[in-house]
């Protein structure tokens, strides 16, 4: 690659250290290799089984409504099954070119690779009327894709690190609030006490949860429980925030407490477990890009 192609290249790629998530990469990295290295339409697809997605366009009114379906005869599959860039020198008569931007004369694309899998790729063209792509153009295009593999395996693990980290405090502040209520509870040694031993091993009949919440309510507190922000709790549920937090402001008032914290320290308690109870297993924060 060419003294050029790496400052436009290195350009682009700095360009992204900023962005704070996953989808604020794909946008920005369109929007970078149309001003810093020198192309006029660029589009990021992630691979979904068969099929190409898109995921962010510039400019935007180039975005294709329906995700692509791909054939083993195209040159995209090419692209993702060797891992190497491509060349379309004349995409309207090339029967192997699934044309991923209406209208493109000639286009480069190249693959993004993320810990040794591609899970999508990267198209760009000169536009409408715009001259045709190059091999230098393809190579420009290529080095850009390696440098976005990188960028996109490092805000995986960000946003992996920052999930659990929430978990983690959501856990210390349930040990917080279980602890505030052994130290208030009231001691009682009557003479009763040992009969009801064998009783009190279980959550009380008022503890039940499902005598004072939804189904849906004692859900959402489940996930509360496992540390689950509102966000990913409407991710999971497939709702919108507001919906989980009107579900938590009921959950809060009909069981009596003040704070989340109170609330899953009452769970915990209702299902018999300890408050150090092991978490389900993390899902993916991939969400665009899942293969």
């Amino acid at each position: 690659m060419s003294a050029l192609a790496e400052t436009g290249v290195g350009a682009a790629l700095r360009r992204l250290q900023a962005a704070a998530s996953l989808q604020a990469l794909f946008r920005d990295a369109v929007v970078a290799l149309c001003e810093s290295a020198g192309f006029e339409r660029a589009a990021i697809f992630s691979l979904r089984g068969r099929s190409l997605v898109l995921e962010s366009a510039h400019p935007s009114a180039d975005l294709a409504p329906e995700p692509l379906q791909l054939g083993p005869w195209l040159h995209e599959s090419e692209v993702l099954r060797q891992r190497r860039p491509l060349l379309v020198e004349d995409a309207s008569s090339d029967p192997r070119a699934l044309g991923l931007l209406a209208g493109a004369r000639s286009f480069v694309a190249a693959p993004i690779v993320c810990q040794g899998r591609a899970l999508g790729l990267i198209h760009a063209d000169c536009g409408l009327s715009g001259e045709p792509v190059t091999e230098f153009d393809r190579d420009t295009l290529w080095g850009f894709a390696e440098g976005f593999g990188y960028a996109v395996e490092r805000s995986v693990l960000a946003e992996r690190l920052r999930a659990q980290s929430e978990r983690v405090v959501a856990l210390v502040r349930s040990a917080e609030a279980s602890v505030g209520d052994l130290s208030t509870a009231e001691i009682q040694l009557g003479a009763g006490a040992v009969g009801r031993s064998s009783r009190t091993a279980h959550p009380r009949r008022d503890e039940r949860l499902d005598a004072e919440l939804t189904r849906r309510e004692v859900e959402v507190l489940g996930m509360l429980a496992e540390g689950e922000t509102n966000a990913r709790i409407a991710q999971r549920l497939v709702v919108s925030q507001d919906t989980v937090k009107t579900h938590v402001k009921h959950i809060l008032r009909k069981l009596g407490v003040h704070n989340r914290s109170q609330a899953v320290s009452r769970y915990f308690r209702a299902q018999g477990a300890s408050e150090d109870a092991p978490f389900k297993e993390e899902r993916s924060p991939i969400r665009s890009m899942r293969a």
